[in-house]
């Protein structure tokens, strides 16, 4: 079986330098109801059953 390879066109990009340096003070805190929602609306984009998301409520 042949492989189907993509060319690559124009010229390469280069590489970005990272303007902002990483801190490990961001924090973001979310009460438990809030969590729940969000896990909650990422498990329906999945495409979740209604059955299961009831069971995880």
């Amino acid at each position: 079986m042949a492989k189907n390879v993509i060319k690559q066109r124009g010229t390469p990009l280069k590489e970005r330098k990272q303007t902002r340096k990483p801190t490990d003070n961001f924090k973001i805190e979310y009460t438990m109801q809030e969590a729940l929602d969000i896990f909650l609306r990422a498990k329906v984009a999945e495409g979740v059953r209604d059955r299961t998301l009831g069971e995880y409520v």
